[in-house]
């Protein structure tokens, strides 16, 4: 009766116990001169892994420092708010956004004129 009880008490806070959620995923692509998607959209308070997917053979940044500065960052880095990648290259950071609508560029010599800048609308 006692281990009958028990295994009932074990079973039901498992089964109470909320899964824990993976974060939302969302590819980032840049390439020479542009970003996708346009805009970027978010759900404020919830994890997403952000992965930046550079397309083209050149060097692009993705920066946009008032979005990383409030932004709670789980995982991965963005210094100075700001992901650079070589031509190629992709790399991932985890985070929490914060409700707002923030600008993002590339900060490349002429780029941003080109096309390479977005909006991330966090809702």
């Amino acid at each position: 009766m006692l281990l009958r009880s028990v295994v009932a008490a074990a079973l039901s806070l498992v089964l109470s116990s909320p899964a824990r959620a993976q974060p939302a995923t969302q590819s980032v692509l840049l390439w020479s001169f542009g970003f996708s998607p346009r805009p970027i959209r978010l759900t404020a308070g919830r994890p997403v892994t952000l992965t930046f997917v550079n397309r083209s053979s050149g060097g692009h940044d993705f920066t946009a420092e008032r979005f990383f500065a409030s932004s709670r960052i789980l995982s991965g880095s963005a210094p100075g708010g700001e992901i650079e990648l070589r031509g190629g290259e992709s790399r991932s950071i985890t985070l929490v956004p914060s409700a707002g609508t923030y600008r993002a560029r590339c900060t490349h010599f002429l780029h941003k004129q080109m096309g390479m800048s977005d909006v991330i609308i966090v809702q």
